[in-house]
C-alpha cells in the first residue's frame, strides 16, 4: 500500500476511474487503497442521503499551540511524539484537529483534503445515543420499555425482554457482537457487514432488519457490555417510529443545523434503502470538531442554543456501569491501550472516563474523544489498515498532558 499522504491533494481524474472500478464490498472494512479513497468518497460507492446543514456559518477562532505534537503516547506502533507517528506511514494517519474552550488550538491535513466529506465510520454511532437521550428527555422514549414496545416487528424475537436501554447502552445480552464477524455466513452480524459493503452475492431478502430479527439471546440484557452496531440500529429504528422522520432529517433538525456546519454530510443507505447510521456517515473534519464543541462549556462557539443538557454528563456517567465493562473485545482493547480499567461506557460511548472523558472510536481509527472539564476536543481521520493500527491513546494524552495539567 501507498503512504495515505500520496492523496494529500486529492486524486487525479484516472486513479479515480481506477479505483471507482476496483471498489469491492470489502474494501472500506479492509481500508487498504482502494478503501482508503472510498473513505472519503462515500456518495461514490453506494445509495446515501444528505444531512443538511443551514443558518450561518459557525467560525471556529485559532489559537495555534504547535506544542502539541510533541505529545507523546505508547501505541502499537511504539511510544513516539504525536509529529512521529502522524509522519510514520504505517499510521495511515489522514487528519487531527484539536479545540480548546471552542477555539481551533491544532490542525493538521495528512492524507485528506481539509474540505473533504471523510468516513466517520462507528463514530457516527454517537448520533444515535444523543438522539436517544434527547428525546428520552422530551419523554417520547421511554428507556424502561423493551424494544418491541416500539418495534413491533421483533415481538416473537430475542429482543423480547431487551429494554431500550440495553440496547442504547450496548448490553442487549444478544449474539451480535462484532466479533462474531466472519463466524458463519448467516450469522446476523456477518450479513450485517455484507449488506454494509453491498456484497452483490446477497439474497434479495436479506435485510438489516432480518439481521436483527435472526438475532439470538446470549446473555441476560443489561448485565454486560457487548459493542455491536445491531445494537445501534434498533435505536435508529425506534428514533424513527417514534417520531415518523427519517434519520437523516432527525440529525439535520436536532444537531446538524444547530451547530453551524461547513458542509452536508453524507448518509450510507444499504442497497434496501435501509440507513446505516451506526457506521456510514461522512463529513468534514472541523465538522465532527464542531460536533464535538457541543458536549463542552464552550457549546455556544459553534450554537446559539444548548443541543446537549446539562443533565447529559450526570446520566452518561450513571449509565455507565463500570462492572459490566471488560468481559469483551471492544473493552479489552481499550483497557489495554488506555492502560486504565475505571472505564464505563454509555448512550454508545466507547468509552467513559471516571474523570468524564468521553471517546468513540471508529473501525479504521476515526476519534472524537470530548473532555468536558477541560474544555477539550480532539477528533481525527484514519485508515488503519485491517482496524490494526489505532492511536487513540493520543487523544486522551493531548487532554492529560497538555490540558488538566493547567
Amino acid at each position: 500500500m501507498k503512504p495515505v499522504g500520496t492523496w494529500k491533494n486529492g486524486y487525479s481524474d484516472e486513479e479515480t476511474q481506477t479505483f471507482r472500478r476496483a471498489y469491492l464490498p470489502d474494501s472500506g472494512v479492509t481500508a487498504n487503497d482502494i478503501g482508503s479513497w472510498a473513505a472519503s468518497r462515500l456518495s461514490e460507492i453506494g445509495p446515501s442521503a444528505i444531512v443538511h446543514r443551514y443558518g450561518p456559518v459557525s467560525t471556529l477562532d485559532t489559537k495555534l499551540m504547535p506544542e502539541i505534537a510533541n505529545v507523546t503516547a505508547t501505541t502499537a506502533l511504539g511510544t513516539m511524539t504525536l509529529r512521529e507517528m502522524m509522519d510514520d506511514p504505517r499510521s495511515r494517519f489522514k487528519a487531527i484537529a484539536v479545540v480548546h474552550k471552542g477555539k481551533l488550538v491544532f490542525e493538521e491535513y495528512i492524507g485528506i483534503r481539509d474540505w473533504d466529506n471523510h468516513l466517520w465510520a462507528s463514530a457516527t454511532k454517537i448520533f444515535n445515543g444523543t438522539l436517544g437521550y434527547i428525546l428520552s428527555e422530551q419523554g417520547l422514549i421511554d428507556l424502561e420499555k423493551q424494544v418491541p414496545h416500539y418495534l413491533p416487528e421483533l415481538q416473537g424475537t430475542a429482543w423480547d425482554g431487551v429494554k431500550v436501554a440495553d440496547a442504547l447502552h450496548q448490553r442487549s445480552g444478544l449474539d451480535i457482537s462484532e466479533s462474531r464477524l466472519g463466524s458463519s455466513p448467516d450469522h446476523p452480524v456477518t450479513q450485517f457487514y455484507a449488506i454494509i459493503g453491498g456484497d452483490p452475492n446477497l439474497p434479495a431478502d436479506v435485510t438489516l432488519l432480518n439481521a436483527l430479527k435472526n438475532s439470538v439471546k446470549r446473555l441476560e440484557p443489561g448485565e454486560t457490555y457487548e459493542y455491536s452496531s445491531l445494537n445501534t440500529h434498533v435505536i435508529t429504528l425506534i428514533l424513527q417510529k417514534v417520531t415518523g422522520k427519517p434519520i437523516e432529517d432527525l440529525i439535520t433538525e436536532r444537531i446538524w443545523s444547530k451547530a453551524g456546519m461547513e458542509g452536508d454530510g453524507v448518509l450510507g443507505l444499504s442497497a434496501d434503502g435501509e440507513p446505516m447510521a451506526f457506521g456510514a456517515y461522512a463529513a468534514r473534519l472541523r465538522d465532527l470538531a464542531r460536533f464535538g464543541i457541543l458536549f463542552t462549556p464552550s457549546w455556544g462557539a459553534v450554537a446559539s442554543e444548548r443541543v446537549v443538557s446539562e443533565n447529559y454528563f450526570e446520566k452518561a456517567a450513571a449509565a455507565a456501569k463500570r462492572e459490566a465493562y471488560g468481559r469483551d473485545y471492544m473493552s479489552q482493547r481499550l483497557i489495554k491501550d488506555y492502560g486504565e480499567t475505571d472505564i464505563g461506557a454509555s448512550y454508545q460511548w466507547d468509552a467513559v472516563f471516571a474523570d468524564g472523558d468521553l471517546y468513540k472510536s471508529g473501525r479504521t481509527g476515526q476519534c472524537l474523544y470530548v473532555s468536558p472539564e477541560t474544555d477539550t476536543v480532539v477528533v481525527w481521520y484514519s485508515s488503519a489498515y485491517k482496524a490494526e493500527i489505532w492511536v487513540h491513546a493520543y487523544a486522551r494524552e493531548i487532554v492529560k498532558t497538555v490540558f488538566r495539567k493547567k
